[in-house]
């Protein structure tokens, strides 16, 4: 059997991951590991490490020259942000293979209704660290129990269905606690001037835990979804044609939440002082999250 790390979830919702016509009838890999990417940045960032877009010019390369004159992989990694580590990049493959299979152990599967229970294999290719570890078993901490994961999740309810909803049943673990997962970022930023540059130069629109807000127990109609994004006077949080909005919606019982981010601290105060005069309890800060929810 080989090496691996398993993570089980159950579905609340449907979750969407892509496919022809905006269908997701077999559950896409490529859907589910984007999306854990995207989390695993906005986490790393929100540690105060850099984080790369792999999608942009400028996204992470492994250094074959440093690693072919010394024959040390850390000599190539040395200006690899964290995230990439993990996930890859050019000239360096990810750490693991991803199988999803149902309960039973079987590949092939769809997610299109709630209570579907399904498994991560996180198939083992080179070795996890334990900070690594650390920081994917909290992604799924903030997926299962304030985001959520896959596409289509920007659609209002309740006019549509919610899309994106798991609940956690058995978690990663690591031996790593927060302040050594800290120390190991810091220690990579430390060791690398092209990263400790690039940080500095990091967009605000890149998505940083610490500028996200999240409400576990309420939901937002259409209309209150409208208001809170039109309080946000630069218009990131409405997003445009092509990109979405930054504010997202779940009305399930069980799954009940919403949550966004912004660029910024003061663009999140605007949000939460909004959602304050709106009457809506409850929304707190990532940073608060973060610090003490993981």
């Amino acid at each position: 059997m080989p090496n691996m790390e398993i993570v089980r979830l159950s579905t609340l919702s449907a979750i969407h991951t892509g496919g022809i016509d905006r269908r997701s009838d077999e559950v896409k890999t490529s859907g589910i590991l984007g999306s854990l990417r995207w989390w695993y940045e906005a986490l790393v960032r929100g540690f105060g490490a850099y984080a790369c877009d792999p999608t942009e010019a400028d996204s992470c390369l492994f250094d074959n020259t440093a690693y072919n004159r010394t024959g040390e992989v850390a000599e190539g990694l040395r200006d690899v942000c964290p995230v990439c580590r993990f996930f890859g990049c050019t000239g360096w493959s990810k750490k693991f293979k991803l199988l999803i299979t149902n309960a039973s152990n079987e590949p092939g599967i769809t997610l299109d209704k709630p209570g579907i229970e399904f498994t991560l294999q996180f198939i083992i290719k080179k070795p996890f660290l334990e900070e690594e570890k650390w920081l994917l078993s909290r992604v799924f901490l903030l997926i299962s129990k304030f985001g959520s994961i896959g596409g289509r999740t920007t659609l209002k309810p309740p006019k549509f269905p919610d899309f994106g909803l798991v609940k956690l049943k058995q978690n990663i673990e690591s031996s790593k606690k927060l302040p050594e997962m800290i120390d190991w970022l810091n220690q990579i930023m430390d060791s690398s001037e092209i990263l400790s540059r690039k940080l500095k130069m990091t967009p605000k629109e890149y998505p940083n835990l610490r500028n996200f807000f999240f409400n576990p127990n309420s939901w937002l109609d259409r209309r209150q979804m409208n208001e809170v994004v039109d309080s946000d006077r630069t218009g990131f949080m409405k997003g445009r044609r092509g990109i979405s909005k930054k504010l997202f919606s779940f009305y399930k019982d069980e799954g009940r939440r919403f949550w966004g981010y912004t660029v910024g601290e003061e663009m999140l105060n605007i949000i939460l002082q909004k959602l304050e005069m709106m009457q809506i309890k409850g929304t707190v800060r990532g940073e608060e999250v973060m610090l003490s929810e993981l």
